[in-house]
């Protein structure tokens, strides 16, 4: 397995995991190994995070392999291929946006000589308001079909939720219809419901977080001193007193001459 990031917004992830038998005569039988390959690509924008999208493809080869498999080569053998794109996209506290569309292709070898297809296909948009920093109401429309049968199937949900704490979410609502599946979700059983859902969030402490990175220090500027305008002179200050102290400071010699 192997985990990193392509850019600051995107992040890549590959796993991939084989196994087979021990036992020579169960591994001469003909059955193929176990296999189960994993690629996913998420994006989420540091600096706004109002949308993010997530888009996997998973491929198995033989993932639910029972006894009859093992000890006669015949049964459940099984070729898998999934591809799903999610998106979530807040535009501001109150409201948030999801939806979801997934294909899943499945080949299955019953026999040497009989071979099943089949291709599920599905959709679903979720909508949430929040009413205020506790409470929040939600709808849901999820669609499953089979287009080689030529089977669908609706479900609706209506749903209140209480936040208990920031991460952890008690809610209640009602279905209109069931939908289960493995890979795509399930809403199970129509009628009213209850359901918790945690979201783990900052765990060990913090570890894992990418802390904002602090403002770097910029070169200092100095402007050229022949772009600044020359500064005006400043007069000098004379250090002897005004005229009209002279004139009452010296002494007088006699009257005033008269022409």
């Amino acid at each position: 397995a192997a985990t990193g990031k392509l850019s600051p917004a995107f992040t890549a992830l590959v796993r991939y995991q084989q196994a087979n038998y021990a036992n020579q005569l169960i591994a001469d039988s003909g059955l193929g190994d176990t296999i189960n390959l994993k690629l996913g690509v998420a994006y989420r924008n540091p600096i706004d995070d109002k949308f993010n999208a997530l888009l996997r493809y998973e491929f198995r080869q033989n993932p639910s392999t029972i006894p009859d498999s093992l000890l006669f080569g015949s049964g459940n053998g099984s070729a898998v291929h999934l591809v799903a794109l999610e998106a979530l996209y807040a535009p501001n506290y109150r409201w948030e946006f999801y939806g979801k569309f997934a294909l899943r292709n499945t080949r299955s070898y019953l026999a040497q000589d009989l071979l099943g297809t089949n291709a599920i296909t599905l959709g679903q948009v979720r909508a949430t308001y929040r009413l205020g920093y506790r409470w929040d109401i939600a709808g849901d429309v999820r669609w499953i079909g089979q287009s080689l049968t030529g089977f669908n199937e609706v479900g609706f949900v209506v749903e209140a939720g209480y936040y208990l704490t920031p991460n952890l979410r008690l809610g209640a609502g009602y279905n209109f219809g069931s939908v289960s599946d493995r890979d795509f979700g399930d809403r199970d059983r129509g009628g009213f419901f209850v359901g918790l859902t945690l979201k783990l969030n900052e765990l060990f402490s913090g570890f894992g977080l990418q802390r904002p990175v602090p403002p770097q220090q910029q070169e200092s500027v100095v402007q050229p001193v022949a772009n600044q305008a020359p500064a005006s002179p400043i007069p000098p200050q004379s250090t002897s007193p005004p005229v009209e102290n002279q004139l009452a400071t010296t002494p007088s010699t006699g009257g005033v001459q008269e022409r």
